[in-house]
């Protein structure tokens, strides 16, 4: 199966250590198979939460966008998230039955669900964060 190349570009902006409220965004490139190019746009805001659940929200929303499985490639500042894929938190998480070591749940959890799933159907890499000029036009 032939996966379909896709670069979703996350930039969060939050105010409040640690809850606060903020707005992300993803945009989503892609070439299509007939080489077209084609950039989508994804959005989520919290109110009293923290930075890491708003761009988890943004790259779970994301990722539901995409209709096929394809070959992410997750552009994010966010080292929690990384870290969380990277060291196998999410899954002994979800091995635990949804819990961490210490037997509570971990912050967060549908979405860390959403993301889960969305591991499971898409071949997801995370590489450093790259500036957009999308982001730096923003208001």
């Amino acid at each position: 199966m032939e996966y379909l190349k896709v670069d979703i570009y996350i930039h969060a902006k939050h105010k409040g250590n640690p809850r606060g409220a903020g707005e992300a965004t993803a945009i989503l490139e892609f070439i299509s198979r007939k080489n077209e190019a084609h950039i989508r746009k994804a959005t989520a805001a919290v109110e009293n939460d923290t930075k890491n659940a708003l761009t988890l929200k943004v790259i779970v929303t994301a990722l539901k966008m995409l209709i096929k499985p394809c070959e992410v490639v997750l552009h994010t500042d966010n080292e929690y998230i990384k870290s969380c894929v990277a060291l196998g938190w999410l899954e002994t998480w979800r091995q635990q039955d949804w819990r961490k070591a210490n037997g509570k749940q971990p912050a967060n959890m549908e979405l860390w669900k959403g993301f889960y799933i969305s591991m499971q159907i898409h071949k997801i890499t995370f590489m450093p964060y790259e500036d957009r000029q999308e982001f730096n036009n923003e208001n």
